[in-house]
């Protein structure tokens, strides 16, 4: 199966596709278009929407392994405090 990306014109406006094994055609990204970088297509793989959600989303997963170890130092430092058996002779 060939996997190169085809180019048509649709409306006015290039669109780049390939033809995938599993999903039939997909509208693709291309890094290099006519020998130059589209900086949009690197930075972003097309989609700003999609680069701010996976941000947000790396984001938030961040912030919970933070104050995860945050809750398991104070913890700690709660359980090194106090005794947990007190033996009296």
């Amino acid at each position: 199966m060939d996997l190169k990306i085809k180019e048509i014109d649709l409306e006015g406006e290039r669109v780049f596709i390939k033809k995938s094994r599993i999903f039939g055609w997909g509208v693709v990204h291309p890094i290099k278009v006519d020998g130059k970088i589209s900086w949009k297509n690197l930075i972003s793989g097309g989609s700003w929407f999609k680069l701010i959600s996976i941000g947000v989303l790396s984001l938030l997963i961040l912030l919970a392994i933070l104050e995860y170890n945050s809750i398991v130092e104070i913890a700690n430092e709660c359980l090194n405090k106090t005794p947990m058996f007190s033996f009296t002779p």
